[in-house]
Formats: structure tokens, C-alpha cells, sequence
């Protein structure tokens, strides 16, 4: 009989231990898999988000506003930060080949810049909305070929 009790929790302990083990480590993978879809939601929400204000800022008519959109295309070879310097001050990181946009009140600015270790400064009145280009591209100095002439004696 005792055979048979100890029989029966021993299959107890072992069924319980296993199934307590399994549904914390559910939980767990679940609960990280669970951060990492709200980090990327989050961030759509945002990109969503930035969407429909600059379509709402390019698209609104009303005179009253005072805001504008600003679209800095990045023709160049080099990723770099526009320095946006006004009333209030924004960093605007812009990658090679892409363009940013961004909501500004009107009025002066300020832009600055290093782009592929060239300095690039400006100073801009903005009334309404504007794309700004930059470009700058390397250029390859190729060694020019060697001409032999030949010798006349």
C-alpha cells in the first residue's frame, strides 16, 4: 500500500512539475514575442501618425495657419543631420539617397549641416511649403594613363 501511495505522488509530482514548467516558459516566449509586436506597432503608429500631419499641413488651406512643410531631399553619396535653427530648433536626420520632411512654423531659419565632410549653411525665409535638394556626389580621380613616346637617336 505504500508502494502504491508513494507510486501515485511520485506520478503526481512528475505530471505537475512538467506541466508548471511548460506554461511559464509559454508565458514567457508569449510575453517577448508580445514587447516585440508592441515595439512595432508603436512604431507604424508613429510613421502613420507623421503621415497624416504633413498630408493635413500640405493639403490645408486656411490662411491662418502658420505652419509649413519642409522636404529635404538627400541626392548625396552620404547620410548626414540637417540643423534646423528658428524660433524653435530641430535635428533632422536625412540618409543618403532619401528625403525627410518635417513641420516648421514660418519664419527665419537657419540650416546647417556637414554633408560627406562638406559644410553646407544657409539662411532661409519660409512662408510656405518648400523642398530643399542637396546633393553632392564624389568624384573619382582616376590616374590619368601613361604615354610613352618613343625615342628618336
Amino acid at each position: 500500500m505504500n508502494k502504491l501511495i508513494l507510486l501515485i505522488l511520485g506520478g503526481c509530482l512528475a505530471s505537475c512539475a512538467t506541466s508548471s514548467v511548460s506554461p511559464i516558459l509559454r508565458k514567457n516566449s508569449e510575453v517577448s514575442l508580445g514587447i516585440d509586436q508592441f515595439k512595432q506597432n508603436q512604431e507604424k503608429l508613429i510613421v502613420e501618425n507623421k503621415a497624416v500631419s504633413l498630408l493635413n499641413q500640405l493639403f490645408n488651406s486656411d490662411e491662418s495657419n502658420k505652419s509649413m512643410v519642409l522636404i529635404i531631399n538627400n541626392d548625396s553619396d552620404c547620410d548626414f543631420t540637417m540643423n534646423i535653427i528658428g524660433t524653435k530648433n530641430y535635428s533632422l536626420p536625412v540618409g543618403s539617397k532619401k528625403a525627410e520632411s518635417i513641420i516648421l512654423e514660418q519664419g527665419d531659419y537657419e540650416l546647417t549641416s556637414e554633408v560627406c565632410k562638406g559644410a553646407y549653411k544657409t539662411k532661409k525665409t519660409f512662408a510656405e511649403n518648400t523642398q530643399l535638394n542637396i546633393k553632392y556626389t564624389f568624384v573619382k580621380n582616376e590616374p590619368a594613363p601613361i604615354t610613352v613616346e618613343p625615342v628618336i637617336q
